[in-house]
């Protein structure tokens, strides 16, 4: 059974709450809180823009099927990501973890990613190339997984 990614977004903010109530140098404040949400802000915009540009495309958003997949998406964000439904979720841990003021908090978001990129993503990814071939591959050697063009 594959584990929708947005679950594993509230497991990852979940462990980050769990994390800062037991350190013992976890310690916010006002200007923290207000960092956090501006970053958790960024991230939710970001994943935003990769659901709207699946949308405008008339493909599936949803992750645990890519093989659903009718279009390749490469442009708007996806010119800068392959991945910014990710990139916004693990945005969304970060900002969490800095609004807890915690450094333990941020366990939550590198679980987040670490999962994504080793388990999630991969998957996908094999999905995506058999169903779209050379164009995927392309994609692949033009825009880095997480951020960034190659060329």
């Amino acid at each position: 059974m594959r584990i929708p990614p947005v679950l594993m977004l509230v497991a990852a903010v979940s462990l980050s709450f769990i994390a800062a109530r037991i350190d013992p140098l976890a310690s916010s404040s006002v200007e923290l809180q207000v960092l956090g949400a501006l970053i958790a802000i960024v991230g939710s915009a970001t994943a935003l823009a990769g659901v709207l540009a699946f949308r405008r495309q008339r493909t599936t958003v949803d992750p645990r099927y890519p093989e659903r997949a009718r279009a390749l998406v490469a442009d708007g964000i996806y010119r800068w990501t392959r991945n910014p439904m990710y990139v916004g979720f693990v945005c969304v841990g970060i900002g969490a973890a800095v609004a807890l003021g915690s450094l333990l908090a941020l366990a939550g978001p590198a679980a987040l990613a670490l999962y994504l990129d080793r388990v999630q993503i991969p998957a996908e990814e094999r999905a995506l190339q058999e169903r779209f071939g050379q164009s995927f591959h392309s994609y692949v050697l033009s825009v880095r997984r997480w951020l960034g063009r190659r060329n």
